[in-house]
């Protein structure tokens, strides 16, 4: 899928629980210490993940059957670093929901701003453009805060697209790129408080990553 996003991508941290996202954002979820990513539901990473009720405020995505995304928690126990992966799961949440789309949805706009949304909004309209749209399993891994002052955070994560393809969305057919090593994306988030949650306003990332195919 070596033609989605480039130049973006996604990061890195500890081994925390995978949540599965799909659909139009399920009633179940995984658990573990910390926030949960609501509307996920535990995939086979996370076979002792149980059920979670729902956060309140948590939002809602709107996902097609075909389109899935598993978001490693990555609890950390600080309160503080906690909400902002929470919100940076949301944001991925939401950053796919647009992609399916192929346009910027309430969702992204209320977790993206900035030269990042500019970024990714230029490239839903690339898609609208080639009439294509996302399919398949991406999955976003080894996240961490990697830095936190003055209301500003960075979070670094790994994003695994060897499962995540283009679709025509006159056809529906679905090109099956080959995995290789630009399969894997190391990205970096930067994010910023924006009233009670964490927005992101810039997004950097490198495809071709050894460290998050051997982390995968």
């Amino acid at each position: 899928m070596k033609a989605r996003r480039a130049g973006t991508g996604a990061v890195a941290a500890a081994l925390g629980a995978l949540l599965l996202l799909a659909g139009c954002g399920g009633d179940d979820g995984g658990t573990s210490s910390g926030d949960k990513i609501e509307g996920a539901q535990p995939s086979d990473r996370d076979p002792s993940a149980e059920a979670s009720e729902k956060q309140p405020g948590a939002p809602e995505f709107d996902l097609p059957d075909d389109v899935q995304v598993e978001i490693a928690e990555d609890a950390t126990g600080d309160e503080q670093k906690d909400a902002i992966l929470r919100d940076h799961g949301y944001a991925l949440m939401a950053q796919q929901e647009a992609y399916a789309a192929t346009e910027a949805t309430p969702n992204f706009t209320q977790y993206w701003a900035g030269e990042a949304a500019a970024t990714f909004e230029a490239d839903f309209a690339e898609y609208r453009k080639d009439g294509v749209t996302i399919t398949g399993l991406d999955i976003f891994y080894f996240r961490e805060v990697t830095s936190l002052k003055d209301g500003r955070a960075v979070v670094a994560y790994c994003e695994d697209q060897s499962k995540a393809y283009l679709k025509n969305t006159g056809t529906g057919k679905v090109d099956k790129t080959p995995t290789t090593l630009d399969s894997y994306i190391d990205a970096r988030a930067t994010m910023e408080k924006s009233g009670d949650g964490w927005q992101v306003v810039d997004y950097q990332a490198t495809r071709g990553s050894k460290e998050c195919r051997d982390e995968a």
